[in-house]
């Protein structure tokens, strides 16, 4: 095939796939265009995911009326005159290429009035047709976005499916509002309204929404100061970042800005994960959402099409005020008191040494224990032996570790079992044979408990509640982010709903969903935590059911349950050498 230029069509396809990847990326974009026209106030629809529609509305400043088809053409923008000017940006966008792009892969149509213009315009492009009519209209711009990416089918083919999309663009719209607290922000998917800030340009109040209240308030604020010293910058870096209470499994929620722009650093990411280092348990990770405030000549933000990724003059001096703003936070201000007073220099204190001495903190009055709470029914030691083939020697329990580890001797040696993951085990096979037949219980509360779940919370629950309805819960939409829950299955009677759905919602997060996951969310959220004391009776009761089942060694989730410290082992470890 021979050389040839390509067509004005086939380069701005190719270029849409740069600056938008998916709907939240249109969502950006526009987004980005209206907070740059000054608006104070946007609005975002959207349907099908994005995919069907999606239609920003702003009252920011307008496009004048002989400017807006020069405002689909690629490379116009009225925020860059020259190359230098790139180095001291003070807007979101510069490319020009937002509005050229989405419309070479969708219908786009916007209408605008410029404030200082009594008539408005209303233009519509797609498919190499342009259509431009004057309109009544308020100052501002509304753009609809419909059908996006119609003529592109392999992108179409890559999207996920629209509660993935709707995800993406809520948090598309959450990272403006807390970059931009002074803007009111609502967006609403598939005719229900999913997030809202007031504008009141308390950043507070928006972390509160995008995060969620119980969230917040496990939170403390950042305010860090870098002096600019031997030609460097200064830094700024303010926001707030999650307590040693609060934590997730998943980095996700590590969101940080610079200089107003939502960006994606992994190693300001690493910078605030490092800030924990020795106070979070390995696996879990904070939550944060941090505002890096620079000179705008000492970031380069003209990186990548999206403008998610920058460069800094400094990146090293940037890491380090992150993690320093953040330890200090987070050590100092804590719940008011110093995190040193629980952590000594070598992660361990006389507080993690008395753990066996502690009283069982679940006992409850009228004899209710945690063999009844957790669901371990207890079976004396002359129990009929299992009829299934046994994958676990015949353990005899010899006590606990720090509150964390049962000690078991087996004919073959010496065995630690994780109680956390040994009980999730238990309570996920016996979760699986009850539903497998139709044997699932609950209870009916005496009194109804009410959740307040942050909105991203919010859909991943109602996107499970059929599967909830089938495992014995009876949980329904009370108010905006609200739930009200009227029954409970019977293994998890007596733990705190609060609790129960943060642990439940956290184990679902980029999961499929499908039942056998929730089965498994559910186990790990009502299991055993590490830190509870255990008598010997219910740790022969927990063994003896690890013991029955058919995949004893892995949590359903994929931790090991126990170590075999062998016989031999153990000689080797005390033989004189």
């Amino acid at each position: 095939m021979s050389i040839q230029v390509l067509a004005d069509a086939v380069v701005a396809r190719i270029a849409a796939g740069e600056a938008v990847e998916r709907p939240a990326s249109a969502v950006k974009e526009l987004i980005e265009n209206a907070i740059d026209a000054g608006a104070s106030s946007v609005h975002i629809e959207t349907s099908g995911g994005g995919r069907r529609l999606l239609r920003i509305s702003d009252n920011g400043s307008g496009i004048r009326r002989e400017e807006i088809e020069l405002a689909f053409k690629r490379h116009a923008t009225s925020k860059l005159r020259a190359a230098e000017e790139l180095d001291a940006l003070q807007t979101l966008g510069f490319r020009g290429e937002a509005l050229a792009s989405l419309a070479a892969v969708s219908k786009a149509t916007i209408v605008t009035r410029h404030r200082d213009e009594s008539m408005g315009v209303r233009f519509t492009s797609g498919a190499g047709i342009n259509r431009c009519q004057p309109i009544g209209a308020p100052a501002g711009t509304v753009v609809t976005i419909e059908n996006l990416f119609f003529n592109t089918p392999a992108r179409l083919k890559f999207l996920k499916n629209d509660a993935t999309e709707k995800r993406h663009i809520h948090w598309v719209v959450a990272r403006y509002a807390m970059a931009y607290p002074g803007v009111a922000f609502v967006l609403i998917q598939d005719g229900r309204e999913r997030f809202q800030s007031s504008g009141s340009g308390a950043l507070a109040d928006v972390v509160t929404k995008a995060f969620g209240l119980r969230e917040f308030k496990s939170m403390v604020a950042v305010n860090g100061h870098e002096p600019a010293r031997n030609g460097s910058a200064a830094i700024d870096v303010s926001g707030f970042a999650s307590n040693l209470t609060l934590s997730r499994a998943r980095r996700d929620r590590i969101i940080l800005f610079v200089n107003g722009r939502a960006i994606q650093d992994s190693s300001l990411t690493h910078a605030v994960i490092q800030a924990y280092d020795g106070l979070l348990k390995a696996g879990s990770f904070p939550l944060a959402a941090l505002m890096i405030t620079t000179p705008p000549g000492f970031v380069d933000v003209n990186v990548h099409p999206t403008k998610a990724e920058i460069r800094f003059r400094d990146s090293q001096q940037v890491f380090l005020a992150v993690q320093r703003a953040v330890r200090e936070a987070i050590v100092e201000r804590a719940d008011g008191e110093a995190v040193e007073d629980l952590w000594s220099a070598s992660g361990f204190t006389d507080q993690y040494l008395q753990y066996q001495r502690l009283p069982a903190p679940w006992q409850r009055e009228g004899g209710s224990d945690l063999v009844d709470e957790l669901g371990l029914q207890y079976i004396p030691e002359t129990a009929e032996p299992s009829p299934r083939p046994r994958t676990l020697p015949i353990l005899r329990v010899v006590g606990q570790v720090g509150a964390t580890y049962i000690v078991a001797e087996g004919p073959a040696g010496l065995y630690l079992v994780d109680q956390n993951a040994a009980h999730e085990r238990v309570l996920y096979q016996q979760f699986c044979e009850e539903h497998a037949q139709d044997q699932i219980s609950s209870q009916a509360q005496a009194d109804t408990q009410t959740v307040l779940l942050s909105p991203e919370d919010a859909r991943l629950l109602e996107s499970v509640g059929d599967k909830l309805s089938a495992l014995g819960f009876e949980i329904e939409l009370f108010g905006p982010n609200v739930f009200a829950c009227r029954a409970l299955p019977d293994i998890a009677a007596g733990v705190n709903l609060d609790d129960l759905m943060r642990r439940m919602l956290d184990g679902l997060r980029g999961g499929e969903r499908q039942l056998d996951e929730v089965i498994k969310a559910l186990a790990g959220a009502v299991a055993l935590r590490s830190g509870q004391v255990m008598t010997s009776d219910e740790m022969r009761s927990l063994i003896t059911q690890l013991e029955r089942c058919p995949d004893p060694l892995t949590s359903p989730s994929g931790r090991r349950v126990l170590i075999h410290l062998s016989s031999e082992r153990l000689a080797d470890e005390f033989r004189i050498r």
